[in-house]
């Protein structure tokens, strides 16, 4: 995607800042000597794990013409380019990214999405509904159109660059996820938004978070520490709630709820939901309407109520959300319906923690008119705290439980099944086939028409981690082809 731009010269670049630069022309800024293109200079800082610093030789190897590091941290001897010591070179990065990409930011409209639950889905819906990009666990770019991302909020520099891009192809409009991490690494700083969205705060990512409190906080940031003119809160939430409550301007605050919350200037309540879409009554500031939407599933109402709070907020009228909404197409990999030939259908979802599996069993339920399969694992390397609670849940929301591989890295499979099991009563009743494709296959060869199979975990992803392996690997089109052999 990436797009020709004119270069800057370091010193230019480095103007203001106490230091001395060679006149060097410099086409970009990386921080991942990987990411890196020719011509860039290397940006070395402290990682969680590691020391950018630690790989200065294979970025200039790899074509940066300068390595830019902390005046604390002495860079590697006899490097082959120049390098140049910026004291507290961290709290630059903002303003470097600016200079760099002459502040895309500044002339585009940007929209931000935090929560631990519906990020993605938000970010995708959104982005059509105001004909924009993306830039999220999906991809970078408009719907339709992504370019694959390696994370949920790339780095900062990466960021920068994707909005040049986007700028100047005539894109006016951006919305991104904003991951917790991204959040407490400051991948976002240096941006102004005109809305800011909380979705949930549920049980994840606790294993970089101390706790969970913590793990709010990191979200929260978003709200205090990034200029927006509008903040759009589900009330809904606990921790949404006492959100709402600490925001200082009331004027921007658009609080959401389905649940008819008293402070809640948009309100929802879900008319249908059913295989074929969801139908959702919307009592918004200047009007109420019914979205008819392809979107399957009680979890999409709260989404639903978002591009409705956001295209009100804009000036759009009730006839005109209403129009927009029933336009929208169904998030991949989200509550996403694969249907057989002879009416079985398999929802695919990338619910990966409890609150989010907790969820989409209670939505697809709605969708069951005999009984509900839940096929899941938990990811290798991460979280294992949310382990026995998933399979809590599933044992207690789902008819049938098989418990599978869900990437899971270094970690023994088989031990991670034994996590998941030891939240439930009675483990045995759960048919645990480590093998993904077959636990699928299995499901839906011996579920009944009247039945449907949740595949939860994976959602969009199209590789399976196992190991130091990355083997292809799609939930949506196993389960396809299992349900031409099904019927």
């Amino acid at each position: 995607m990436s797009m020709n731009r004119p270069a800057i010269t370091l010193d230019r670049l480095l103007a203001g800042i106490g230091v001395s630069a060679p006149e060097i022309p410099i086409q970009g800024l990386a921080l991942d000597s990987r990411r890196l293109a020719p011509g860039d200079a290397f940006v070395a800082v402290a990682g969680q794990m590691t020391h950018g610093l630690s790989f200065a030789d294979r970025a200039a190897a790899a074509g940066a013409l300068a390595v830019l590091h902390d005046s604390a941290d002495p860079p590697p001897a006899a490097l082959p380019v120049p390098s140049v010591a910026i004291p507290q070179l961290a709290q630059h990065l903002p303003n470097l990214a600016r200079r760099m990409w002459s502040d895309p930011g500044a002339a585009l409209d940007l929209i931000a999405v935090t929560g631990t639950n519906g990020k993605t889905s938000i970010a995708w819906l959104l982005a059509q509904a105001l004909e924009g990009a993306m830039i999220g666990t999906l991809g970078c770019g408009r719907p339709g159109g992504l370019m694959p991302a390696t994370h949920t909020t790339p780095d900062i520099f990466s960021v920068y660059r994707l909005l040049d891009d986007f700028r100047r192809q005539g894109i006016q409009t951006v919305v991104m996820e904003a991951s917790s991490h991204a959040l407490a690494q400051g991948r976002l700083d240096g941006l102004v938004f005109s809305s800011v969205i909380f979705t949930t705060l549920g049980h994840d990512h606790l294993d970089y978070h101390a706790d969970r409190a913590a793990y709010g906080e990191a979200k929260a940031r978003l709200f205090f520490e990034h200029p927006s003119r509008r903040q759009l809160i589900n009330l809904d939430d606990a921790f949404g709630q006492e959100l709402a409550r600490r925001l200082p301007d009331a004027d921007g605050l658009i609080g959401y709820s389905l649940s008819g919350h008293a402070e809640a200037r948009v309100r929802g309540r879900t008319v249908a939901t059913a295989p074929g879409g969801l139908k959702v009554a919307l009592e918004l500031q200047d009007g109420s309407l019914q979205a008819d939407t392809e979107l399957v599933g009680q979890v999409n109402a709260w989404n639903v109520l978002v591009v409705a709070a956001e295209l009100e907020a804009r000036g759009f009228s009730p006839a005109q959300i209403g129009e927009r909404l029933t336009r929208l197409r169904p998030v991949p990999g989200r509550m996403q319906p694969v249907r057989g030939p002879d009416g079985r259908l398999a929802i695919i979802d990338y619910a990966h923690t409890p609150d989010a599996l907790e969820s989409a069993l209670a939505s697809v339920r709605q969708l069951a008119a005999n009984e509900l399969w839940c096929v899941f694992g938990c990811g290798g390397e991460r979280d294992r705290g949310k382990r026995a609670m998933m399979g809590r849940i599933a044992e207690r929301a789902a008819d049938r439980v098989i418990l599978t591989d869900d990437n899971p890295r270094h970690e023994d499979g088989t031990a991670i099944v034994r996590d998941i099991q030891s939240g439930m009563q009675r483990p045995q009743r759960a048919l645990v086939i480590r093998d993904r494709a077959r636990a699928i296959r299995h499901a839906i060869a011996a579920c009944q028409p009247e039945d449907v199979v949740l595949i939860a975990g994976k959602g969009h992803e199209n590789e399976q981690i196992a190991g130091d392996a990355r083997l292809p690997f799609d939930d949506v089109c196993v389960a396809r082809e299992a349900l031409e052999v099904a019927a």
